[in-house]
């Protein structure tokens, strides 16, 4: 990671709120970071102060955040960009790249973004730093290959020289990187055996495009096989060399496995409810829309459950949070074992619980899957020493006859379970259609 305590940004932000929280959450690992209200006083910053790193908000009144990008561009020497977009403005980011952005991030409502944001600045940071490198070592070129070899060699980042597509030259960091004991038990070698089987045509790809193109190749997150046979997430990128008269291509990676974990982790947070790992509201919408898509296309029929958990708030206020939040894990932990890898259960918030049956014969089988739901939580709970019993009602809505659209489907499924909860009989119903004479009144 780079020394927090020399690293200077620039944050363009108009909501100033965010502005101060981002700022706060820097400035407590050691970052100096500068505000700005909107992308005018922004670049007359730049122009005042020398800063290692911008971050550019993407929707600004005054100035957004592509017209600070064209600016900068527009200059000879700026400072690396990282372009802040909201969700669903990824295309927005892939555009800001292209004017010149050196990275981009994603907002999310939960700010989980800010746990991802120095591992992006540590990143743009080392690759400007690896750009300034490179800069240094072709003039290094110039004046003598010692001098050249003796920056290579420096260099943090692995880099190797291969003509044929075998290792001719690897610096000491790459022979790190890569496990082996020695640069001489690399030498020789393929360098596609130590690319992963499942990038390998994404790697040949990239030679191919610098060997037609002749110019450098944009940087590619891969996973490369080390010499021990571990793992290695890494990323990318190459240029045209020439090697004793030969021509060679100059491979340059690094290790982003923390960049990679950062990143699952935030896709697990946005994506799975944190007390019990199932799939939360967000992950379930998407799955009913691709299911939905697949009924539509193919003609296929399935089912909807929406789920809530009798007595539970009994138990939460009888024995606490704690016991509550133990609960609503076994009872995942049972919906999850009473269905088929295709379906798909979700948390809905609190003790609410959606069920998506994939595929069904017939409009009973629901009702099958519902029973043996109602059966497997009827069985009382051991939860640290408490006995606890709750029960479950169910409301079922069946595609296509109950709905042809996320939000018809999930109303009729839950008209549907608080007809069951008020049943003191069958603790399931399928939802069916109010009549006409219901209706007009």
């Amino acid at each position: 990671m780079s020394d927090t305590k020399s690293v200077r940004i620039l944050y363009m932000e108009d909501d100033a709120g965010l502005a101060r929280i981002l700022q706060k959450s820097m400035q407590r690992l050691g970052y100096a970071i500068d505000l700005a209200a909107n992308g005018e006083e922004g670049l007359a910053m730049v122009d005042g102060t020398e800063y290692d790193t911008v971050l550019v908000d993407y929707n600004m009144p005054v100035c957004g955040g592509m017209d600070v990008l064209r600016t900068l561009a527009a200059r000879e020497k700026y400072p690396p960009v990282i372009m802040v977009t909201g969700n669903g403005n990824e295309k927005v980011a892939v555009e800001a790249l292209k004017l010149g952005a050196t990275d981009y991030l994603v907002k999310d409502v939960d700010m989980g973004y800010l746990e991802l944001l120095p591992l992006v600045v540590d990143q743009v940071l080392q690759k400007q730093q690896l750009i300034n490198e490179r800069e240094q070592m072709l003039a290094a070129m110039q004046e003598s290959e010692g001098r050249y070899r003796k920056l290579v060699e420096l260099s943090p980042d692995g880099i190797v020289i291969c003509s044929h597509g075998r290792f001719v030259f690897i610096n000491p960091a790459g022979v790190t990187l890569l496990g082996a004991p020695c640069a001489q038990d690399l030498l020789g070698m393929s360098i596609i055996d130590f690319v992963h089987p499942d990038f390998r045509d994404i790697f040949k790809a990239q030679m191919r495009q610098l060997e037609d193109s002749g110019h450098n190749v944009p940087w590619i997150e891969e996973r490369f096989i080390r010499f021990d046979m571990a793992d290695i997430d890494v990323e990318v990128s190459g240029v045209p060399f020439t090697f004793r008269g030969e021509p060679a291509v100059q491979i340059i990676f690094r290790d982003i496995t923390e960049r990679t974990l950062a990143k699952r982790r935030l896709e697990q947070m946005a994506h799975y409810d944190t007390l019990t790992t199932l799939p939360n509201r967000a992950l379930f919408f998407d799955r009913l829309s691709a299911m939905l898509e697949q009924g539509k296309r193919y003609g296929i029929c399935f089912a909807l459950l929406y789920l809530d958990l009798d007595r539970f708030k009994q138990v939460n206020d009888t024995h606490g949070h704690d016991i509550g939040d133990l609960l609503l894990k076994q009872v995942s932990e049972r919906l999850s074992g009473s269905l088929r890898k295709s379906d798909t259960v979700a948390r809905m918030g609190g003790d609410e619980f959606t069920i998506i049956l994939s595929r069904i014969n017939e409009r009973e089988d629901a009702a099958v899957v519902a029973r043996k739901i109602i059966y497997v939580l009827s069985t009382p709970f051991d939860l640290q020493g408490n006995r606890c019993s709750i029960g479950v009602s169910v409301g079922i809505a069946v595609f296509p006859d109950d709905g042809g659209d996320t939000e018809t489907l999930l109303k009729n499924a839950d008209t549907a379970m608080y007809l069951s909860k008020e049943s003191d009989q069958e603790k399931y119903r399928y939802f069916v259609p109010p009549k006409a004479d219901e209706q007009s009144t």
